[in-house]
């Protein structure tokens, strides 16, 4: 288990890259210094796309890229990462993957008598059929990326959790970006995302979430590792 700051989103999407490649089980919980937006890199490389990531830049959120696809995911002060490193030898599929991590940070907030759901959410950034919902809004997204190993697969899993309500200002930005980028979906409207902040009390802070989410994702993680181990 790593608990890490990064000073950017780069740093920490190459830590969770290094993981990846490593094949073994791992979890990173990590957080960015300094505003950016994360697009997939082929997304990146569009033409069309040139303008608004120039115009983000000059705004105070640069575009960095990330291996897996989706849509404009905002970093910094704002995003808690949680990345899962899982070998897979048995019949784990995508939408095993994505209720193991959606699970892990509901078992996690349930600690804080914080409930939640999963689902599509309409006007929110990134949005899928596997968002961490609070009272109807996003809390956190999640992404995949596998890969064949000698053994088997191995899975990238991340959740990208809202910890700070974002600077207004983040969403004129994400929305330049997200007209050319996904003009067939909704707008991202701050309304339609919460924070942690939002709903916590004052009392329970960051720190304690954090080790919460880190020690519920390795219990999960070694649950796992035991079921593969006793199937094989």
């Amino acid at each position: 288990m790593i608990v890490a700051p990064f000073s950017t989103a780069t740093e920490g999407i190459e830590r969770e890259a290094s993981l990846f490649k490593a094949a073994q089980k791992a979890v990173l919980i990590w957080q960015a210094k300094e505003n950016a937006l994360v697009v997939p890199a082929a997304l990146a490389r569009r033409q069309d796309m040139k303008k608004p990531m120039a115009n983000s830049a000059r705004a105070g959120w640069p575009v960095v890229t990330r291996g897996s696809g989706g849509g404009v995911v905002p970093q910094g002060p704002c995003t808690l990462n949680l990345a899962m490193v899982v070998p897979l030898s048995g019949a784990l599929t995508i939408h095993d993957g994505y209720r193991l991590i959606c699970d892990v940070v509901g078992e996690s907030l349930t600690r804080f008598r914080v409930s939640s759901t999963t689902g599509a959410c309409k006007n929110t950034f990134c949005d899928g059929d596997w968002n961490v919902l609070v009272g109807g809004r996003k809390f956190a997204g999640t992404a995949q990326r596998w890969r064949k190993t000698t053994q088997g697969h191995v899975a990238l899993i991340h959740a990208a959790i809202m910890v700070q309500t974002p600077d207004l200002g983040l969403w004129p930005v994400i929305q330049q970006l997200h007209k050319v980028a996904q003009p067939e979906h909704s707008l991202p409207r701050a309304e339609a995302h919460v924070a942690m902040n939002e709903f916590m009390p004052g009392t329970i802070n960051f720190f304690n979430f954090s080790n919460v989410l880190a020690r519920e994702a390795n219990s999960r993680l070694c649950l796992h590792e035991r079921q593969e181990s006793s199937a094989a």
